[in-house]
């Protein structure tokens, strides 16, 4: 497999590293836009930019600012409300940009547990244009700005965005979030001093009659016992497997990703176990982001760093892999795996392939991997553009 490979971004200056990734906006068009950040200090984005392609990708224009790093009442807001992840629901020829934002209280990016917010905006014309931008807040009374879903509360924790939605009906769309816990004191709830500690949860988006907004409920937490993950489940994503469960894979700690089931569209969940190979073998992996999609051809794929032996906490986030699932089991398909991207020789141990973007190129169906290639000169150098990996996939 002759997988492509070239530089996607350049960082405006030296000592930036530039995260990208892009989707589609429309149904029916090779609109797509794209979104990038840069950053010189771990989850902390300076700057974030969004184009659009009317070419399915090869040229892009109209650069806008969506956000950049500014203090507001003696706080740092990181993100905003503008620009963010697209996601097409091409049942209703609609679509939906969704966003984030974190409150720091300091430099101190852990401060950020407490304070974040989700976003969205809707598309009535086929991604030309979005409407107001709304917080996401969970329908039923007591639900506000300030406790925006079940069991999370402004200033005390908080729930993320993680991987990208699924529809799960006609009407419905399902989005992987991760919460910070609280204790029975309104603390952030960490047993064991892991770095963080949180807990995988999906949010129900139902269509209103006049597709003019979504209602949104809260699923089930996914947690996990933390002498197996001691900083929990973050950074979940999701696919339909083909007997109509769901799957769902998180990054967690301890040597491997987690996996669950659930056979009720993601309201409830099984118990999470560890994802192996196909031949039942451990399948190790350091916490680090990873991706499912369903490619058009029908395999169920799974972008991910895969090492070969134990790994120690976040590290090495090398090599970048695909592979297939074995959606009878769930597993991993060992022969499938292939390798995106790895250290190479000069290259230094610290280097990170992670946190990159996905989609499935709708003209070649090959899967499109963005994403930088972190600290290959050392652990503080971050000058590194955002690559893009064109890798085909047999159908």
């Amino acid at each position: 497999m002759a997988i492509g490979k070239e530089i996607w971004i350049s960082p405006s200056r030296p000592g930036y590293c530039v995260f990208g990734e892009a989707g589609y906006v429309s149904s029916k068009r090779p609109k797509m836009m794209r979104q990038w950040s840069e950053e010189a200090l771990s989850d902390q984005p300076d700057v974030g930019f969004t184009e659009i392609s009317g070419d399915n990708g090869r040229t892009w224009e109209q650069r806008r600012k969506v956000f950049s790093r500014r203090k507001e009442d003696g706080l740092i807001v990181l993100g905003g409300k503008e620009g963010g992840s697209p996601f097409v629901d091409e049942d209703n020829g609609l679509t939906l940009l969704f966003s984030g934002e974190v409150v720091l209280d300091s430099d101190d990016v852990l401060s950020g547990l407490k304070r974040r917010k989700i976003f969205y905006g809707i598309s009535h014309d086929d991604g030309d244009s979005f409407g107001p931008v709304r917080q996401l807040v969970e329908k039923g009374p007591g639900f506000d700005a300030f406790h925006f879903m079940e069991g999370v509360y402004y200033g005390l924790n908080s729930a993320s965005m993680a991987g990208k939605p699924i529809k799960i009906s006609t009407d419905e769309i399902l989005l992987p979030v991760y919460v910070a816990p609280i204790d029975e004191h309104g603390r952030l709830y960490n047993p064991l001093g892991g770095y963080t500690f949180t807990y995988g949860c999906f949010l129900i988006g139902m269509w209103k009659e006049d597709h003019s907004d979504l209602e949104w409920e809260s699923t089930q937490l996914i947690k996990i016992d933390p002498r197996l993950s001691d900083r929990g489940l973050s950074e979940i994503t999701v696919e339909r497997m083909k007997d109509g469960r769901i799957l769902t894979i998180g990054r967690g700690s301890n040597s491997y990703k987690w996996a669950a089931t659930s056979q009720d569209n993601g309201r409830t969940w099984s118990e999470v176990e560890p994802l192996r190979f196909d031949d039942g073998g451990d399948l190790f992996s350091p916490s680090s982001y990873s991706l499912l999609i369903r490619h058009s051809g029908g395999k169920l794929l799974w972008i991910a760093n895969i090492v070969p032996v134990h790994p120690q906490g976040n590290s090495p986030r090398y090599p970048l892999c695909i592979a297939e699932i074995d959606e009878s089991q769930p597993s991993v398909r060992r022969q499938s795996v292939t390798v995106i991207d790895t250290r190479h020789e000069g290259e230094d141990e610290a280097l990170q392939l992670s946190n990159f973007g996905v989609y499935e190129d709708r003209e070649t169906h090959d899967i499109v991997v963005t994403c930088p290639r972190i600290f290959a000169r050392g652990p503080k150098d971050w000058t590194a553009p955002c690559m893009k990996y064109t890798v085909p996939i047999a159908t």
